[in-house]
């Protein structure tokens, strides 16, 4: 009699899942503990004690001895060793493959203990878990340092969810520290050059903005500052610096507004290039909601003129501060989608009942506050204490109207903006 074995993707599919529940064999201590960890397992060694200890508390205790900041210290040299013997004594089990998720972990091509770690891992590879085994010949260079960055980065450079792509390979934190931090260097390095094509740039946003993951932090700075690089010297069309900058200022936030984050260390230049973007769109914002809600004769060449002079970058920054009818307008006809909700945010004007809404611009050493209806024009010096500042949450037109010295109405476009040029 013949035994015909029961189909086994149904345990393939309750093995993944618990994978992805569980996708660690060694839990990570918490940074606070790790000293005190790393110490105790530095005692062990010393008085070769292993009352009440675990394969696994020895095996996450790994994890505290090679991080950063104790994998070269020369106190715990005993127990890096002791840790480097054990991988070449050991069973094939547990200990084996956290080991090399140590490995990956801690990784830094350059320093001694990941090239330690490498040779002696690599001495048992044939030993390490089936998860493992097929990472390894997913990346067959994976315990070479000097490659392994190169040959993910490749196999992500070729793939349309290059975050799906790692986790399919059995790395199960794609965004992670150590080897995955050098390998987003590297995909970075090999994207850059090609981010004027909408495919790559589209590659590139599946790594840093996974669906159903959370967005990358640690060296996404310099892959925004890749992709605003192309565009160094021309501008893209407005539809697609539109949608670049609502899709960056979604997930990295405006950095008009929030000084931390990828926006601390990042390079002036190319910031100014996105600053530039979003002035130019939140004049836009502003010139398409009065266009479509007042029907002045004077207001067509009004909105020629701010925008002709933001063409000329004369305009610095603009930000909108919205009545409450006007914020309700833009938010129906010319919120798209959910990341532009998210990624754009404006002031709010209270006075009038709302009815009024603002443009605030510096234009050098001036601010400039223009808005809606028959409201007048006003030119601040920046340095004045009354100068209504940008970016604020809110605002009331009828405040700066009074703390203004300086204004004229829009009832002779001509000498309207021959006074505007005038006094910016």
């Amino acid at each position: 009699m013949v035994r015909v074995l029961p189909p086994l993707d149904p345990v393939r599919r309750s093995i993944e899942r618990v994978i992805q529940r569980w996708p660690d064999a060694v839990s990570s201590p918490q940074p606070k503990e790790r000293e005190q960890i790393a110490q105790d397992m530095c005692r062990r060694v010393r008085e070769w004690d292993w009352k009440d200890i675990t394969t696994q508390r020895i095996a996450s205790a790994a994890v505290a001895v090679f991080d950063a900041e104790r994998c070269n210290r020369d106190d715990l040299a005993l127990v890096r060793d002791f840790y480097l013997a054990e991988i070449s004594a050991c069973q094939p089990g547990p200990f084996l493959d956290a080991m090399l998720g140590v490995y990956i972990d801690s990784f830094a091509s350059e320093l001694v203990h990941t090239q330690r770690l490498a040779r002696a891992i690599e001495t048992r590879a044939n030993d390490l878990g089936p998860r493992h085994s097929r990472l390894l010949v997913a990346v067959p260079d994976l315990l070479k340092p000097d490659l392994a960055p190169v040959r993910l980065a490749a196999i992500m450079l070729a793939a349309d969810d290059p975050f799906q792509a790692v986790r399919e390979l059995g790395l199960r934190s794609p965004h992670g520290a150590g080897l995955m931090q050098s390998t987003h260097i590297a995909f970075i390095a090999g994207i850059s050059k090609k981010l004027g094509r909408a495919e790559e740039r589209q590659r590139l946003f599946n790594w840093l903005m996974p669906k159903g993951g959370t967005v990358l932090e640690t060296g996404a700075a310099s892959a925004i500052e890749a992709l605003l690089a192309i565009w160094r010297i021309e501008s893209p069309p407005e539809a697609l610096r539109q949608d670049l900058s609502e899709t960056i200022v979604a997930a990295y936030n405006d950095p008009r507004l929030h000084r931390g984050g990828i926006w601390s260390g990042f390079d002036p230049e190319l910031k100014q290039i996105l600053l530039r973007w979003l002035t130019r769109q939140h004049m836009k914002y502003f010139c398409d909601m009065v266009t479509a809600t007042q029907d002045s004769h004077m207001w067509g060449p009004r909105r020629d003129f701010w925008l002709q002079l933001d063409e000329d970058k004369r305009i610095d920054e603009a930000w909108v501060a919205f009545g409450a009818s006007a914020r309700r307008y833009a938010q129906h006809n010319f919120i798209r989608n959910d990341r532009q909700t998210r990624g754009q945010q404006f002031g709010s004007q209270q006075d009038r009942g709302g009815s009024t809404s603002l443009l605030i611009m510096r234009i050098g050493n001036k601010i400039v506050v223009d808005g809606c209806h028959s409201y007048k024009t006003h030119i601040f010096r920046q340095d004045d204490p009354m100068a209504p500042k940008l970016y604020q949450s809110q605002y009331y037109c009828d405040d700066i109207m009074r703390s203004a010295r300086n204004s004229k109405p829009h009832n002779s476009i001509s000498a309207w903006s021959q006074w505007v040029l005038q006094h910016v």
